[in-house]
């Protein structure tokens, strides 16, 4: 694959994972019982459909352009979500709750054992914090805990 399908691929890639990620905040979001604002996941999610829009203008794509048999529109927007559509459909790590399951059955095996005294200090520290805090640092823990399973 040349360097302009493999680089259109990625930004559609990165554009959709913040779209899920953005997704699944307003969805975490709704079930504490709140009310969805715009945050950094929004922000991000803007910029990266930016960044996928910039590089398809930029690109200037000659008629016979394709993609996986699909050739994109030369209207930036219209490409952006072929790409983004194509992306989903090659896209083979599943439904955005599969990656989050064995974080979740870890956690819940985890706290099935009496918590200790130092685990108490965590949830008390996390307990004062504003949700959005508390939901952040529990996904930079699963991250690096990810990191740690994978090394």
């Amino acid at each position: 694959m040349d360097p302009t399908r493999r680089m259109l691929l990625a930004l559609a890639r990165q554009a959709e994972e913040a779209r899920l990620r953005w997704n699944a905040d307003r969805a975490a979001l709704r079930a504490r019982g709140e009310t969805p604002a715009r945050t950094e996941t929004y922000a991000y999610h803007v910029q990266a459909n930016l960044c996928l829009i910039t590089a398809i203008s930029a690109a200037n794509l000659p008629a016979t352009f394709r993609i996986y048999d699909t050739t994109l529109s030369h209207d930036p927007l219209a490409a952006a979500e072929q790409l983004r559509r194509l992306v989903v459909a090659h896209d083979t790590s599943g439904p955005i709750e599969a990656a989050h399951e064995a974080a979740r059955l870890a956690y819940k095996a985890a706290f099935a054992e009496p918590v200790t005294a130092r685990e108490q200090q965590y949830v008390d520290l996390l307990a004062g914090l504003p949700a959005a805090r508390r939901d952040k640092i529990v996904d930079l823990a699963e991250e690096r805990a990810r990191h740690h399973r994978e090394a």
